[in-house]
């Protein structure tokens, strides 16, 4: 079971081999047409590292499909391109 603190921005995850891994959410949206809500996700010790998982329910993660990965990627890079996301990262 995965459990989000959104306090804190943190999401732990128990893979399948039962290893629970802790994530900072960077970010999420929503897509309203899938009723999913993804997750881009990085650790403290590599945050030059991101994934995006999604979820239906909120506490159940899958993979991105190819056609949901394409779309996370061009709302990262509207995520990286917007000016106020730029001033909060300095």
């Amino acid at each position: 079971m995965e459990q989000i603190d959104e306090e804190d921005r943190i999401i732990e995850i128990t893979r399948e081999d039962g290893i629970t891994e802790t994530f900072k959410i960077l970010f999420t949206f929503h897509n309203d047409e899938r009723n999913k809500d993804y997750y881009f996700l990085y650790k403290d010790e590599d945050e030059d590292t991101l994934m995006c998982l999604s979820s239906s329910d909120g506490e159940s993660f899958e993979y991105l499909s190819d056609e949901e990965q394409d779309e996370a990627e061009q709302v990262l890079d509207a995520y990286n391109e917007d000016p106020l996301m730029a001033e909060a990262k300095e």
